[in-house]
């Protein structure tokens, strides 16, 4: 049983425990009088995220990257660092890794297989890096296929996926693999630095890179790659000491990220990093913000939508507004709240949102705000939503043009 919240709660306790008394009162000295349990409280939780908002997990764990199958009717998460799927619609969560795992980002190939980027647990003090690794659904060994070591970003395409792996001291490689966990093909031109994210155009005809190039003086920038020809370009600079947060994005409208200074903050205690939304010109060039946003919009992750024609971006009208779901049109310039959350926390991990195949919905990673108060529920921990971290569905309806 967990204590939190609620004046409701304590009203109820109140009148509950009166009734008790008054019971006893009326009973003899020596005869038991039974307290009714209270009503379950499934059903009656409202999860504060508007209207068609459905919970898609439940119960603890500190959960992340959420993942939908191509078919749309499973999504696969990470749980404390390993691998779960479940049905959209109802039913058990399904193991893919052991728990001791420590997995970063999921992306599916197939309906039953998937490609993590993770790494086991440390031992015998060894220092740990992510590999890429494939398995299937149905196997009884929680058993993970080796595809590369030392890999750094994962990006799907149409067909498979690209990854970026170790290449030597001061660069790194990509690297394409498309179905079966064999690489299709190695790209042998070496990129200057650390891939830390990466994302695949719209036509699988190129990738851009958020790469970090050797050196702290020297600030991060995006490069693009082309697949076809098997070389790649810086196209973009930041200036200062900035730092790209998450994936670079493609839009029909050009390239959109996540940035802000090292070390910068919003508070005066330093505690919370200022990032701004920025747009790559289609000529290339420094980035500027990304128009229709705001000047005050504090980004936390952004997600392109699968016909690459909006954008879904957590974070704050300003500083001081509560963390909430928007939708950018970058054609039109038009940014849409689609949740007036004050109620629930949103995560704002870069990786902690996910369009549906179908771009009808996103999934999000909420919990309720902390209070102070006591509070008494009834239903067992597993059941519980808003005191956990869990996935949850948002409509934000069709394409509108």
């Amino acid at each position: 049983m967990l204590f939190r919240v609620g004046s409701a709660t304590r009203l109820a306790f109140v009148v509950l425990s009166a009734t008790a008394v008054f019971t006893a009162g009326c009973a003899h000295a020596d005869e038991e009088v039974p307290i009714e349990p209270l009503v379950p409280a499934a059903g009656r939780v409202d999860p504060g995220l508007g209207p068609g908002t459905r919970a898609l997990s439940s119960g603890p764990g500190y959960k992340g990257s959420p993942s939908w199958s191509p078919g749309g009717d499973r999504i696969a998460f990470t749980v404390d660092g390993y691998v779960v799927d479940k049905p959209t619609s109802s039913g058990d969560l399904r193991r893919w890794t052991t728990t001791d795992f420590i997995a970063e980002d999921t992306e599916w190939e197939s309906d039953d297989t998937l490609m993590i980027l993770g790494a086991a647990p440390p031992s015998g003090g060894k220092e740990i890096s992510s590999s890429l690794y494939r398995t299937r659904a149905g196997e009884d060994k929680l058993e993970l296929e080796s595809v590369e070591k030392e890999v750094s970003a994962i990006g799907p395409d149409r067909e498979g996926l690209i990854f970026a792996f170790g290449g030597g001291p001061h660069e790194s490689r990509l690297a394409l693999t498309r179905g079966g966990g064999k690489i299709n093909r190695l790209y042998t031109r070496p990129i200057r630095g650390h891939v830390a994210a990466l994302s695949v155009s719209p036509d699988d005809e190129e990738a851009v890179l958020a790469v970090r190039p050797p050196g702290d003086r020297e600030t991060s920038g995006l490069h693009e790659f082309d697949l076809r020809k098997g070389k790649g370009r810086e196209i973009t600079r930041l200036d200062g000491n900035q730092e790209i947060l998450g994936t670079p994005q493609w839009t029909e409208q050009g390239l959109y990220f996540v940035a802000g200074m090292r070390g910068g903050s919003v508070d005066s205690d330093g505690s919370e990093p200022l990032y701004e939304i920025y747009r790559v010109p289609e000529e290339g060039g420094a980035p500027e913000p990304a128009p229709g946003v705001g000047e005050d919009f504090v980004a936390a992750s952004i997600r392109v939508s699968p016909d690459g024609k909006r954008l879904a971006v957590i974070g704050r009208l300003d500083p001081k507004s509560p963390t909430n779901l928007y939708v950018l049109d970058p054609l039109v310039e038009d940014f849409t709240a689609v949740t007036t959350n004050e109620d629930m926390e949103i995560k704002t991990g870069p990786d902690d949102l996910a369009w549906s195949p179908g771009g009808k919905s996103v999934a999000v990673i909420a919990r309720g705000t902390l209070s102070t108060e006591p509070e008494v529920r009834a239903d067992p921990a597993d059941r519980l939503l808003r005191d956990f971290y869990n996935l949850y569905e948002i409509p934000v309806g069709g394409t509108p043009r």
